[in-house]
């Protein structure tokens, strides 16, 4: 869980770092959704850099 979370929150930027391994060439971010909060969830404006 990111360091910045709160329930509360109707919506909120969030940041986090990425440990890159010597030698990757690619890489797969994966987003996994936890919680009993039964409206919606949405995951907008990703960006890697």
């Amino acid at each position: 869980m990111s360091p910045s979370y709160t329930a509360d929150a109707v919506a909120q930027a969030e940041s986090l770092p990425l440990q890159i391994p010597a030698g990757a060439a690619d890489v797969r971010i994966r987003f996994r959704r936890s919680g009993d909060n039964n409206w919606y969830w949405t995951v907008d404006n990703v960006q890697l850099g």
